[in-house]
């Protein structure tokens, strides 16, 4: 397996789903902005960004439709107006949370800017990415950013391009492979199989570059997607938005991306309760994560 891991790692997937927007929220001067250099920690991206001049560390989370911070060591300097209560939906818990809506803010993220820009502010102390990490994390973003332009995500060298999405032109090579999406309440899904046991299942995706894990899935009976009885043990896999989840870390014999074929592949299966309040899109069957999309190089086209 590492073999074909060093294969596929100098490989690019174009992700495509196209929309036409009346405008854009961020502002590019030029066609293509500057490497953004990032921090990669857990398998997660961490960015710079700037929050009305404030400089802040944020993860990029492809699964996530609105910008929150969580960590208000700055806030005093951000200049945050126009609040308002709101309520967001996440796993653990009862599903919701208590924040802050804030409007007419000032985001810049590497060369593109917003001046008219809705942050939501979260105040759970337990809420905190960075004792995990040991990096400082503000807050979270994705699809504001990936609306906007072709993102350019390369894992080998941890930096991100933003590209004007009408004057990029895809390279045309085979070590390139482009692949459908399909975007439902902001969030992007892609098709896959898994081989659990002696049969290959279909599989729809939400791409979470928040995700640590390589692979979460939700049990289903029905189309033979459940952990081997031998083959798994009850663990805690983390904090969503809303509390703790917790499922089941197990193993699957392959996951295939398109033409690519990955055995051995760790998987979690979060436990039911969870997924009720998680699975908004009824086709969902899990969620693809960092362990699994940094062995490759990603163009992000919505």
């Amino acid at each position: 397996m590492n073999s074909y891991f060093k294969y596929i790692l100098p490989l690019f997937i174009t992700l495509n789903l196209c929309f036409t927007y009346a405008q854009s929220d961020f502002i590019l001067k030029d066609d293509v902005s500057d490497k953004i250099k990032f921090d990669f920690a857990s398998n997660l991206i961490i960015i710079p960004l700037e929050i009305n001049g404030v400089t802040l560390s944020f993860v990029l989370d492809s699964s996530v439709s609105k910008p929150i911070l969580f960590n208000l060591s700055q806030g005093d300097s951000l200049d945050l107006r126009n609040t308002e209560t709101f309520y967001l939906h996440g796993l653990g818990a009862d599903g919701r949370l208590k924040a802050l809506k804030s409007s007419y803010n000032r985001i810049k993220v590497g060369d593109a800017v917003s001046t008219n820009k809705d942050v939501y502010v979260v105040f759970d102390s337990s809420i905190n990415f960075t004792p995990r990490l040991g990096i400082v994390i503000h807050g979270i973003i994705g699809y504001d950013i990936f609306k906007d332009f072709v993102v350019e995500i390369n894992y080998n060298s941890k930096y991100l391009r933003l590209h004007k999405s009408e004057s990029y032109k895809p390279k045309s090579s085979k070590r390139w492979k482009s692949l459908p999406l399909n975007i439902y309440k902001k969030k992007p899904y892609v098709n896959a199989k898994v081989k659990i046991k002696n049969s290959e299942t279909d599989v729809k995706l939400l791409i979470d570059t928040r995700s640590s894990d390589a692979l979460w899935l939700f049990e289903d009976l029905e189309n033979g997607i459940t952990p081997i009885k031998e083959l798994f043990f009850d663990d805690y896999l983390g904090k969503g938005l809303s509390g703790s989840v917790y499922g089941k870390r197990s193993k699957v014999k392959s996951f295939q991306l398109s033409d690519f074929i990955l055995n051995d592949v760790n998987v979690a299966f979060p436990d039911s309760s969870t997924i009720n309040r998680a699975k908004l899109y009824k086709d969902r069957s899990g969620s693809l994560g960092g362990g699994i999309l940094k062995r490759f190089n990603f163009f992000f086209r919505l």
